[in-house]
């Protein structure tokens, strides 16, 4: 082997011994999550076309599933990043793309969680994250929600 390459593979295996993996501090804790949704109920039907969205009950405020595309589905918590308490959570206003935290009124776009910033205005929750779960669709009818 070339000097060069063990010198690179020790540097970054050293990297990764000695780093650490910190949750940042804005974080959302974790609260069990598990469970299926089934388009073929009719409560859920609107999760049947693309760049529509629906809550349902879980988390620690609920949970908004998003439809990305045909065969991806998003899953947020509706508790907001910022003010962290159960009663500030995110609800859409007249686009199922965007919700709005109803305390600090920032924006969170739905194709990646994040707070959005206006023109010149930044709100607080602006640049955090929302609490994402894992999706698993069967590419038919079931959707799994989970964190484990």
């Amino acid at each position: 082997m070339n000097l060069k390459i063990i010198l690179k593979v020790t540097f970054f295996s050293m990297l990764l011994i000695f780093s650490e993996c910190k949750e940042p501090e804005d974080s959302i804790a974790d609260t069990p999550v598990d469970f299926r949704i089934y388009l073929n109920d009719p409560i859920y039907r609107d999760l049947r076309t693309v760049g529509n969205s629906l809550t349902v009950t879980g988390g620690h405020a609920g949970i908004v599933i998003y439809r990305l595309s045909q065969d991806e589905f998003l899953a947020f918590d509706r508790l907001c990043p910022y003010e962290k308490d159960t009663e500030c959570r995110i609800y859409t206003e007249d686009d199922d793309l965007v919700y709005r935290c109803e305390c600090c009124n920032t924006p969170y776009l739905m194709i990646d969680g994040i707070g959005q910033s206006e023109g010149e205005t930044d709100f607080p929750g602006s640049g955090l994250f929302l609490k994402a779960y894992r999706t698993y669709f069967d590419g038919v009818n079931e959707i799994r929600i989970t964190n484990y």
